[in-house]
């Protein structure tokens, strides 16, 4: 549902995003917790617009959040619920997060340990024309920019469309604002995402499998 492309009112993908920048927000000053309901508000011209796929869209939101408080270490209120509503005052690109506010019961701390040190496996890019990026250091920029660490020179690609990184022993890919977004397994990302051998990573009208 954030791969549709639309060509007038707000963009999915962009309240996908937003609604994770809610939840980092309120995580910072909650210490890690965060409400489980969200209210989104956008244009009644964007309501109308996204009302036949309203309710596939809530799905990938809830989604969104349940992947994004797991990926955080955030502890969620409960279940994920969306809600959609209209307001006069917004614009057609502009959409305003509403968060419900609910008592968390503060739970006891859990005992961390560090992970064993492991022998490092080196994976790699692989386009479909055969190019090969093997992945030695530990962060990669991606993009049409030449000053990328990889380089990809089609039209489809932003000039720094993603970042893969190393983030305790696993590759995640982040998307960074591009324009045809990234998508993972057919699947549009709107935060890191963990990588696994056999992934087809999409950039526009780019593959690359990630092995």
């Amino acid at each position: 549902m954030f791969a549709i492309a639309r060509r007038r009112g707000i963009r999915p993908i962009t309240i996908g995003r937003q609604l994770v920048a809610t939840m980092d927000s309120i995580a910072l000053s909650n210490n890690g917790q965060v409400p489980s309901t969200y209210k989104i508000l956008v244009s009644p011209s964007n309501l109308e617009l996204l009302n036949p796929t309203l309710k596939p869209l809530a799905h990938e939101l809830r989604q969104a959040v349940a992947h994004h408080a797991t990926y955080e270490g955030y502890s969620l209120a409960g279940e994920a619920v969306i809600t959609f509503e209209h307001d006069e005052n917004l614009g057609p690109v502009e959409c305003v997060i509403q968060p419900s506010k609910v008592s968390f019961v503060r739970a006891a701390p859990v005992e961390t340990r560090e992970p064993e040190p492991a022998t490092r496996e080196i994976h790699a890019l692989v386009l479909d024309n055969g190019t090969r990026f093997e992945l030695a250091n530990d962060k990669y920029s991606i993009g049409r920019q030449t000053t990328c660490d990889i380089v990809i020179a089609d039209h489809n690609v932003s000039r720094v469309h993603a970042e893969i990184k190393l983030v305790q022993g696993s590759w995640r890919i982040d998307d960074r604002g591009s324009t045809n977004g990234t998508r993972v397994n057919g699947i549009v990302i709107v935060e890191p995402t963990p990588l696994a051998s056999g992934d087809v990573i999409a950039f526009g009208a780019v593959n690359i499998h990630f092995e």
